[in-house]
């Protein structure tokens, strides 16, 4: 037998012994060693998500004697964890979205002699929030005066007016344009910036603008716009070799003036039943 699958049963073997006596265990434990006075406590059955692929070992809902109601996760150890304090970060992370209650963490050693984990965080390893930078708040003109492309292209998500949508388009374009110092149309800034304009709903706006200027880039590449496009480019295509058919154009003139294969306007005759 493995020295790991051993391990495994002994941990199960634990499970049940606490498990079966958790209540008449470390409640006690912890109000003599702890001094919190508990009032009531209710077990709450918590499995931890996939991708930590473990559960808490006990997690009460509790009143404790001159404080708000909490919770109390408690985890034994029978031997020293030198990660210990992350997983308990972890967990702690998952238990407080789920219930949005404080949260006692305990840890019971079982192994011999002295714990030599660390159990507290040093202060610039603490999550204590976050900052947030909201790009609708920023001024266009600073970010559009940015010396960073990927910068100026956030331009397009600040806070504008709608009705100057096209000049503020075209000064971005002009910019990154100047910044570059190449054709902006085989940059992968044009992609970029169509694909950024999806978040304001000026799709629209932007592809006019594209399409208007000497184009070397193909928009209708773009899966979007392929979707509106190619229905029609197919339908105009299939009327033109039917067409031509009709009014007694040979199938090799049709391919030919169409820039298609022969084969194309075979299979299209077929499907309309003209073979």
């Amino acid at each position: 037998m493995s020295k790991k699958k051993k391990s495994n049963q002994d941990g199960n073997i634990y499970d049940r012994i606490f498990k079966e006596n958790a209540q008449y265990i470390f409640i006690p434990l912890i109000e003599m060693e702890l001094g919190m006075k508990i009032l009531s406590y209710q077990p709450l059955q918590e499995k931890m998500t996939k991708t930590l692929e473990r559960e808490v070992d006990f997690l009460y809902k509790v009143e404790i004697e001159n404080q708000k109601e909490s919770l109390l996760h408690i985890e034994f150890q029978t031997q020293n964890e030198k990660d210990m304090i992350f997983r308990m970060q972890e967990y702690h992370g998952i238990i407080q979205r789920k219930y949005n209650l404080p949260i006692h963490h305990i840890v019971i050693f079982l192994g011999k002699g002295q714990s030599n984990m660390t159990d507290t965080l040093q202060s610039d390893m603490l999550f204590r929030g976050f900052k947030i930078i909201n790009l609708y708040d920023l001024s266009f003109d600073k970010l559009l005066s940015h010396q960073v492309p990927e910068v100026v292209l956030l331009a397009l998500l600040s806070n504008h007016k709608k009705e100057r949508v096209e000049r503020i388009l075209q000064l971005i374009i002009d910019k990154l344009k100047q910044l570059t110092n190449s054709n902006f149309l085989d940059s992968t800034y044009a992609k970029q910036l169509l694909l950024l304009s999806r978040l304001r709903n000026l799709e629209p706006e932007i592809i006019k603008i594209i399409e208007d200027m000497p184009i070397i880039y193909d928009i209708e590449k773009d899966t979007l716009y392929k979707r509106g496009h190619q229905k029609g480019l197919e339908k105009s295509l299939v009327q033109s070799i039917l067409g031509l058919h009709k009014i007694g154009l040979e199938k090799a003139k049709i391919a030919e003036g169409l820039g298609i294969s022969i084969d194309k306007v075979n299979l299209i005759l077929a499907e309309n039943n003209l073979e």
